[in-house]
This record gives structure tokens, sequence and C-alpha cells, in this order.
């Protein structure tokens, strides 16, 4: 029997079941999107019209000669202020240079005007300088120097190539006109007295080749020295046998120094430059003759004049004589020395040794070993000294000293001539108070040194300090003075405030150098006065400005220059020559010490 198999039916597919939601509301998604972006436009919209309806300062064209990179973009700059931005960078129709456009803000309307200067600020590397170093990392900017208040308005200038190291608002351009430039380079600074008062702005050379032109800026307050009178010179290196300057150029650079002329000078704009530098300024008082001689010789500008090898002064400069027949001189004394030179008093050169041959043998002699190198000039004058000579004496340099002119001794009281005519100095004596302390039971010895000066009626005028026992002395206490020695006994001590005079049983200095009791005198009121110690320093002198009235004394001002050394000085009056009192220095403060009569 045959069995037929039914194959099983084939599933019916499943048909998806769709899922219905509910729609979302209006509003959301990237129309949310749409309405921000809508905002973030009106917003700047807005802004846009707002910062074109700013209001701006003018634009002004700048051309240079080179761009230095600068481009549009980069700013205007007054002393690290942005006062405007460069626009447009184009090169010139003549290609021959660079048209900067540069938009100024308006606080800075006011650099749009007459004398504005311009440059590119750009790194500058010297010796003496360093500046624009910001430009090497950042962008370039543009410099700017304003031109005088009120100056009339422009907007078209010719930019700087050169960077200006020093800006200040009041400025004034000069010319020197130099033989030789000697390494003066664009940037330069001009000094005086070792602050900077100005810079070099060009330098070239002359029509004729002959000479360079510097062009020049002086600023601030020293505008005033563009005036005549006024001297410009290269400072460089000098070393010779009469002087040293100039050495600080060796590190710093080369300068220009100047020496102003007088403060009535006449403006003046166009300088001749000196080759040299002048003649150092020579202080007041002193007095200035004329030496005439055959040859120069030792005659050079700075070496010393000396009086018994001291030296008393300097020769100012030397040249031929108006006809060309000898050697002229020009020689400043100081002050403190002029009573030495007399009518006829002999100058002679003093420029090297001489040598002698005789039945002794070989002598030489020399000034000094100063004098061996540089030379001088050297003077005598008579034991019976003639009458004072006035400023431009005339006087002949001789080759050598005759040997009468070695011998000559005049008893000239030194610094007389900074006192009265007709008046002597006092003479001061060196003087201690000698004694013994214990400390931690060992004898230490102790003293006290100052000035004394000694009075024609035995009595010695000293600082009450010398002449007073301390508590802590041992035994008492000695005083020296001129090489004798006194025990202090307390009745011939007669004590005045600070000062105190000793009636000695001896006399202690002679007759020639006390001092009579009529020339001291009694002050109230402060006067201009000279300060008196050893014969071999020149008297210190006081302005009555520089003391102030105190009871029984005069405080000194501390900026003059007093030390312990001077305790005891005597103080003189200018006027007469009378003495008015002793310095007393305590604790390091000085005062006079006023003579109560």
């Amino acid at each position: 029997m045959t069995t037929s198999s039914t194959p099983p039916p084939t599933p019916a597919p499943q048909i998806p079941k769709a899922i219905i939601e509910p729609s979302r509301p209006i509003g959301s998604g990237s129309s949310t999107k749409v309405w921000w972006l809508t905002l973030v436009c009106f917003v700047t919209a807005v802004g846009l019209t707002l910062w074109s309806q700013k209001p701006l300062g003018p634009t002004i064209t700048i051309r240079f000669k080179d761009g230095h990179g600068i481009q549009p973009g980069n700013r205007l700059q007054h002393h690290g202020i942005e006062v405007g931005d460069v626009t447009s960078v184009t090169l010139a129709p003549e290609t021959d240079g660079v048209i900067v456009k540069v938009m100024l803000h308006p606080q800075a309307t006011g650099l749009a005007r007459e004398g504005s200067q311009f440059w590119i600020v750009r790194p500058r590397f010297s010796l003496t300088k360093l500046s624009g170093l910001d430009t090497v990392v950042g962008a370039k900017y543009l410099g700017v120097q304003p031109g005088p208040a009120g100056g009339k308005v422009v907007k078209d200038f010719v930019g700087l190539e050169t960077p200006l190291t020093v800006t200040e608002s009041e400025t004034v351009d000069i010319e020197l006109r130099f033989r030789d430039g000697n390494g003066l380079t664009i940037g330069d600074p001009i000094k005086h007295r070792g602050i900077v008062v100005g810079e070099v702005s060009a330098v070239d050379l002359n029509d004729e080749f002959s000479g360079v032109v510097v062009q020049a800026r002086l600023i601030g307050s020293a505008t005033r020295l563009a005036r005549a009178g006024t001297q410009f010179w290269v400072e460089r290196p000098t070393i010779n046998a009469a002087e040293v300057r100039g050495l600080d150029t060796l590190l710093g650079g080369r300068y220009i120094a100047v020496q102003p002329g007088a403060n009535d000078g006449a403006p003046q704009s166009r300088f001749e430059g000196l080759d040299l530098a002048p003649p150092a300024e020579v202080p007041e008082g002193g007095l200035e003759i004329v030496l005439e001689a055959s040859r120069r010789g030792g005659l050079q500008r700075g070496v010393p004049v000396l009086y018994r090898g001291q030296r008393i002064g300097h020769v100012i400069n030397v040249g031929l004589a108006s006809d060309s027949a000898s050697i002229e001189a020009r020689a400043w004394i100081d002050g403190s020395f002029k009573h030495l030179v007399r009518e006829n008093t002999r100058f002679w050169m003093n420029d090297g040794f001489d040598v002698s041959v005789g039945l002794k043998g070989v002598k030489m002699s020399t000034e000094t070993l100063s004098s061996l190198i540089i030379g001088g000039v050297a003077m005598a004058t008579p034991t019976a000294p003639g009458p004072l000579v006035k400023t431009g004496q005339r006087f002949v340099c001789a080759e050598k000293a005759e040997e009468e002119w070695l011998k000559w001794q005049p008893r000239l009281p030194l610094g007389q001539a900074a006192i009265a005519p007709g008046t002597s100095l006092p003479k001061p004596l060196r003087a201690s108070l000698q004694w013994q302390e214990k400390v931690f039971g060992i004898k230490r010895d102790r003293q006290k040194v100052g000035w004394v000066l000694p009075l024609k009626n035995g009595q010695l005028l000293c600082p009450s300090d010398l002449l007073q026992v301390p508590d802590k002395a041992v035994a008492g206490a000695l005083f020296e003075a001129a090489g004798g020695t006194w025990s202090l006994d307390p009745k011939l001590v007669q004590t005045h405030g600070s000062l105190s005079l000793l009636k000695t049983s001896e006399p202690i200095a002679t007759e020639a150098e006390t001092w009579p009791s009529a020339r001291l005198k009694s002050a109230t009121e402060p006067v201009d006065v000279l300060l008196v110690t050893s014969a071999a320093e020149p008297p210190l002198s006081i302005a009555s400005s520089r003391l102030k009235s105190a009871e029984g004394s005069w405080q000194v001002d501390p900026s003059v220059p007093l030390s312990a050394e001077h305790h005891g000085a005597c103080v003189v009056a200018r006027d007469d020559g009378s003495v008015l009192g002793l310095i007393v220095i305590d604790k390091g403060r000085a005062t006079v010490a006023l003579v109560m009569k």
C-alpha cells in the first residue's frame, strides 16, 4: 500500500505594526536655533552701527625712505600710549620711498601740527644704549615727538629715518660744524656735566668735503644752551703729560660735550665746533698772568706753576705771540697763593733736569719727578717782595733759574689774600690732653687732640674739653703742646662755656706766634669766616649763610666738610681778620664757640 506525505504549510508573513506618537510643540528644535542666530545678527548690526558713528581723528600722511616692515594695523605710540593706527602702507609714486597713512585718535588730534616728528621704532644696539627691543618679538610701531604748541595744522610729514633716543616736549635744533667727525654717529648724546642734554640727529660732509656738519637737538631746559658763546667739542680719550680726560668714552662711546655761553647771550643755532676741549674753568678769586718765553719748552696747557715745589696754579693755554717773535702762555694762580706773586717775582721753565760737572763730581737736580716728565713753570719772590700785581701782568719766563733766586726766602703769610689787606692770620698750635683709664682692671692710654691759640698775654685759648680732666681718669691728666707738658691745675684754667683760657708758668710759643688779645672780637650775627689750622693747609672759607645763631655759639651747616681734625680751629672774620672763636666738634656736630669779652 502506497503512502503519500503532504508538506507542511508555509507560515504567512508578519506585517509590522505602526506606532503612532503625538507630534512635538511648534517652536522647538531647529526653529529655536534660527531665533538665536537672528538675535546675534541684530546685536552685531547694532555694534557696527555704533562703531561707525564713533568720532575719528584726522588722517595724516608720513613719507619714509624705507618702511622697515611697518604694515597696516600697526600703532602710533607716544610715551607708550596708542594715539593712532596705521591704515595703509604704499610705495611712493616715484618708487623712492614709502607712504604711510595714519588715522589719529581723537585725543591725539594735536599731533597734526607743524614741527611734529615721526619715526619707525626698531631695535638699536650700541655701547651707550639699547632701544626698541620690544619690536624684536612684537609688532613694529611708529613713534612721535609733538611739535610746538600752537603750531600750524599740517597733515603731510617727512618721517625720520633714525629713531630718536631722547624725547622732550621742548626741543631746539642746532647745527655744529667740525673739522673732523671723530666717529660721531646718529643718536650719540650731547652731555653737560655728565647729564644728557641732547643728541645727534644727522652727520654729513659739508659741501666742500672739507669738514663735517652735525645736526643736533637740545632738549628740555638745555634749549637755553643755544646761545652765543656756547662751545661744543667731541669728547674723546686724551692722555698726555699734562692731563687725562675722556676715559669714560672708552666704554660709553663718544659724545659731544658743551660749555655754556653767558646767560645774556643772544639766541644762536649755528656753531663752529672746537677741535679740542677748551681750558678748564678756573675758580673765582684767582690771578691770571701772562708769561713770555723764547721757546715753548715745558709750557703746555695744564702743566703746574710751582712755588718751592708746591703747586699754586697751572698754565691755561700756550701759543705764539701776535708778532710770532715769542711764545705766550696764560697762567692762573690760585686765590690762596696770589699774594706770592709780586712785581719782582721771577719765573723760569721747569722742563727737565740740570746736570753740572765739577771737582765734587756730577750734580743732577730737578724740581720734582713730575716736572721731569711733564714740564712746568717755577717761580720765586725776593726776600724783599715788591707790590702786589693785578690780572694781566706780564712776566718773562727764563730758560732756567739763577742761583740767587733759589736763595730768596720772603716771609709772606699764607692765605693773606683771603682776608682784609694789611692783616695776618693766626698760628694755632697742635695740643692734646693725655690720661689713663682702667678698663676691666687694665690701664689704657686715652687722649683728646685739637688746636689751641697762644695769646700775647701768656694765655692759651682752647676748647674746654682739652683742659678738663675726665671723670674716669686715673691720677689726673697731662696737657701737651709745642713740645712741652703741663699738669692741669684748676686754678690756672678759666672756663667760659665751650672755651677756656690756660695760664701757663712759661711761654708756650714765640712772640711771633702769639695772637694779640685786642684782635679777639665778640660777634652775634654770623659773618663770612675762614677756618685756620696748620700753615700747611689753606684756610677753609665758610659763608655766613651756612652758620646759624644759637645761644653763645653758631651752628655750622652739616654740608660744610668738617671733621675731628678741625677741633679747635681758629674762626677768623674775613672783613677785618679778627678771631671770633674756635670750632668745637662734639659727637660729630660742629659749632663755633664764640669769644665773649
